[in-house]
């Protein structure tokens, strides 16, 4: 059976592919507009030396952002060109062949002589299997890996619509084929020249790569690009704090306290109600930091319910002023064993949120208009 060759190349073939495509937009984009472009559209009369600087200074600058964007996408790109050769390649050599096919006209089983990937803009990809009678009788049958048996369609005369043969002449240095129309007699020849390499057809490539191509000026645009970006976050974070003074304005006094000073803060508290032996466990510091407290419950004529929500009540009243706050699970109780986890904000952005949503709340609570945190 004949065998392709993997689609997969050397990642030099894909850059270079890359570059010819960046060299073809360049050309284009350095020309892009004219002269007459700066005088059908300006507003003003101007001179002919005003007009063409005009013409040259927008054009470089359309020039440099191409040349930025594309060095800023190349290794995407080329990275996704290789994966979906990969995916090829891997297609070609899993496809499984269909089997028992049968000869048209002995109707003995034929046998598999050659495959071929098909790649099409409007399809997925498929492999294409040949098959061949052992008595050598016609035709030859084609399947797909999914099954269908392909169904050739010559293509047609362009004077009469008749459809048309081929007569293949390929050589080492040409592809070359003609189409025969036996109804008319028209005749088209086709040729590609299999030794002439793409640099050849084009002189000037490596002239115009060095210059629309340049790994240097490719990292300062892109060095530009993120600088210009930080100072725009810079700016819009600028312009929601000023929208939103009162929000930043209580996210700056809001006290942030290390665990020794959140201790501290609850030890008191608790004890004077009636819990002793408040503690706080070893802190896991992951994306947030989290911590266990326990305390036990030294009133015992307190009831679970009155035990677990006076705790968690007062929890969240002295932590409401902190950058700490009880978690969604709560306290547990058992045997006057009380048990939860505290967790901290340290971000900018998660203060805010904290601060939101007790504006939020305060307006929903009847009767309350009190929006300091």
């Amino acid at each position: 059976m004949l065998k392709e060759h993997p689609r997969l190349q050397e990642k030099e073939y894909y850059i270079n592919r890359y570059d010819h495509a960046t060299v073809e937009e360049c050309r284009w984009a350095e020309k892009a507009i004219t002269t007459q472009d700066v005088k059908k559209y300006s507003n003003e009369k101007i001179d002919e030396v005003e007009i063409l600087r005009l013409s040259r200074v927008f054009n470089e600058l359309h020039l440099w952002f191409l040349i930025g964007e594309r060095y800023a996408r190349k290794e995407e790109i080329i990275s996704g060109w290789m994966q979906k050769d990969r995916d090829k390649d891997h297609l070609y050599e899993t496809a499984q062949a269909p089997t028992h096919i049968l000869c048209l006209t002995c109707s003995r089983e034929m046998v598999l002589s050659s495959k071929h990937l098909e790649t099409r803009l409007d399809a997925s990809d498929r492999v294409l299997f040949m098959y061949d009678c052992t008595l050598g009788h016609l035709p030859r049958r084609a399947f797909y890996n999914t099954g269908e048996e392909w169904d050739y369609k010559p293509p047609l005369c362009r004077k009469c619509n008749a459809p048309l043969d081929q007569e293949d002449h390929d050589s080492e240095e040409k592809l070359k084929w003609t189409l025969l129309c036996p109804k008319c007699g028209h005749t088209e020849t086709h040729e590609i020249d299999r030794t002439k390499k793409e640099d050849e057809l084009d002189p000037d490539f490596e002239k115009d790569r060095a210059r629309f191509c340049s790994e240097k000026e490719g990292r300062e645009y892109v060095e530009w690009m993120n600088t210009a970006k930080e100072l725009t976050a810079i700016l819009d974070k600028q312009k929601e704090k000023e929208k939103e003074k009162d929000v930043y304005d209580a996210v700056a006094k809001i006290k942030k306290l290390t665990i020794v000073q959140l201790e501290n803060v609850l030890r008191d508290p608790i004890e004077v109600v009636g819990y002793v032996k408040f503690d706080l466990g070893k802190p896991t510091i992951e994306k947030d930091v989290t911590i266990d407290f326990s305390a036990q419950d030294a009133k015992s004529d307190r009831k679970e319910y009155d035990s677990v929500h006076e705790l968690q009540g007062l929890i969240k009243r002295h932590l409401e002023p902190t950058n700490w706050r009880l978690m969604s699970d709560g306290v547990s109780y058992r045997l006057g064993f009380l048990s939860g986890r505290l967790r901290a904000y340290e971000k900018e952005e998660d203060l805010v949120k904290l601060v939101k949503f007790k504006l939020k709340k305060s307006t929903h609570e009847p009767g309350h208009t009190d929006q300091s945190v």
